[in-house]
């Protein structure tokens, strides 16, 4: 399951570069389902912050707010994989 675990990795890391802005955010969010302790979304959407939005475009004033948003987004997928019945390994 490893490999693919590191292709979702790679999918996820060209994703910012070649598709719009929202693929990778939704591919993230089902990765997070899909896999334990993805913490590859966090790193991901922070680098998605640094190249087009750290600095210069904030949204309603607060920098890096797609960081913020994908750790919200990770835990609270978190806590609701705890409570639902999944066959994760």
């Amino acid at each position: 399951m490893s490999h693919i675990r590191i292709l979702s990795d790679f999918f996820l890391a060209v994703s910012i570069f070649v598709f719009p802005f929202w693929v990778p955010i939704v591919a993230g969010i089902f990765f997070v389902f899909k896999f334990r302790n993805f913490y590859e979304y966090i790193v991901v959407m922070f680098c998605f912050d640094l190249l087009y939005s750290g600095g210069t475009l904030r949204v309603w004033g607060i920098p890096f707010m797609l960081t913020i948003a994908s750790l919200v987004a990770y835990f609270g997928i978190e806590k609701l994989k705890e409570r639902l019945i999944l066959d994760n390994q």
